[in-house]
């Protein structure tokens, strides 16, 4: 045998083992980078749908207190209303000065908590679109609440024990609305940390 034929036998028995090895070392690595691509991507889905959960949360809370400092605003308004209406004409002169800023106090009050209730909306709409499904239900009973919550601050006349519609042919007080406002914002928290602990 020459050195001719035996080096085209080592050339075509490298050949044979070689051809196979790279392409199985290059599909290996497409293999790896999709994997690395698909967790990167599941990652970044998980930090949105966080970051979703959280803007919920802060605007629920943000609304709360916009609905608290509605009602106590509309409070103040009103007594400023009865003081008016007094025989005492000190009280009534004083009323009479701490009006305009009390009911302007009232209209800012108010307008904030349309704007955080329109924020909760937005958060939940985000929340919507990146999921994940299991928060979707909790979330929308505290936009569903919320909306209700604002009543409070609305009308001078307005009475914690009075009955607001709940839904189309349900009345409860008021108080009941508060109280599952809480309880909805509870039960959001412990799906949330459900969800990401599972993870």
């Amino acid at each position: 045998m020459s050195i001719a034929t035996i080096t085209s036998l080592v050339t075509a028995a490298v050949a044979v083992v070689g051809v196979p090895a790279v392409y199985m070392q290059a599909r290996a690595a497409r293999l790896s980078a999709e994997a690395a691509g698909r967790a990167q991507l599941q990652h970044t889905r998980r930090t949105s749908q966080h970051a979703a959960s959280v803007e919920v949360l802060t605007a629920a809370d943000e609304l709360k207190r916009a609905c608290d400092n509605s009602g106590s605003a509309t409070w103040w308004l009103t007594m400023i209303y009865e003081d008016e209406a007094s025989d005492d004409n000190r009280r009534r002169e004083r009323a009479t000065e701490q009006r305009e800023s009390a009911e302007q106090r009232q209209e800012e009050a108010q307008g904030h908590g349309y704007e955080a209730f329109e924020r909760l909306v937005k958060a939940v709409a985000r929340l919507e679109l990146e999921g994940p499904d299991s928060l979707i239900a909790s979330a929308a009973r505290l936009a569903d609440l919320g909306d209700l919550l604002q009543l409070q601050g609305q009308s001078t006349s307005f009475d914690e024990d009075d009955l607001v519609y709940v839904t189309e042919h349900e009345q409860q007080p008021f108080t009941w609305v508060v109280s599952q406002f809480a309880e909805a914002r509870r039960k959001f928290i412990l799906d949330t940390r459900s969800y990401f602990n599972d993870i």
